[in-house]
């Protein structure tokens, strides 16, 4: 779908806000700052709703969790160390002892199979199938589970061909797109992202234009 469609069906239905960035590939969403993880979330199952496929994504410096969105299950896997994953997750969810407590234990158990070679191929085939990429390929990043951070996104994108969605991320990682984030509003409720105007709530971003480093 076009960038600037989806756009306008998410202004529609009030999804945002979020900056959009056009890739050959398709559109890299960018959810305001201060979004939880369960946000960024909310908003990706619209773009599935909207298109077709659809990846969340979340990294420091140190770990990456991906998703491929589905209209209710959520899968993922982790890269990095099992305690920097952990503080990723604490970083990018809700706060509350519940939560935590939640959070820690689903991962817990998820982290003691990562090494296991026969849930591999199953977790490939999800991210091949959201990514349109080589099974194979996906394999071997989901293989290399214990390296984190942005060099494992990238690595995740370009091995699934989309060397464009691998720029924009670490365009991100590196700041370029903080100036574009900031300007959104903070706390939009869906009547906010419908009534306020388009490029307000819902900036369109080549990475030629403001994304890429001066």
């Amino acid at each position: 779908m076009p960038t600037a469609k989806l756009q306008i069906r998410l202004h529609e239905e009030g999804e945002g806000p979020a900056v959009l960035v056009p890739v050959g590939s398709g559109t890299v969403v960018l959810p305001a700052l201060e979004a939880r993880f369960p946000r960024a979330v909310a908003l990706a199952r619209t773009c599935l709703r909207i298109g077709e496929r659809a990846l969340a994504v979340r990294w420091d410096d140190h770990a990456v969790t991906a998703h491929p969105i589905y209209d209710k299950a959520l899968y993922g896997w982790a890269w990095g160390p099992h305690r920097d994953v952990l503080t990723l997750l604490r970083a990018t969810n809700p706060s509350g002892p519940a939560a935590r407590l939640l959070l820690r234990g689903m991962f817990l158990l998820h982290s003691d199979k990562r090494d296991q070679r026969s849930r591999h191929d199953a977790v490939a085939q999800r991210f091949g199938e959201t990514l349109d990429a080589a099974d194979r390929a996906m394999v071997e990043r989901v293989q290399d589970w214990p390296s984190g951070g942005p060099q494992a996104l990238a690595a995740l994108f370009t091995a699934a061909g989309r060397d464009d969605v691998a720029q924009v991320a670490s365009l991100v990682d590196a700041g370029h797109a903080d100036a574009w984030l900031a300007k959104l509003p903070s706390d939009a409720s869906r009547k906010v992202v419908r009534e306020a105007p388009l490029n307000t709530v819902l900036p369109v971003v080549p990475v030629t234009q403001g994304m890429a480093p001066s």
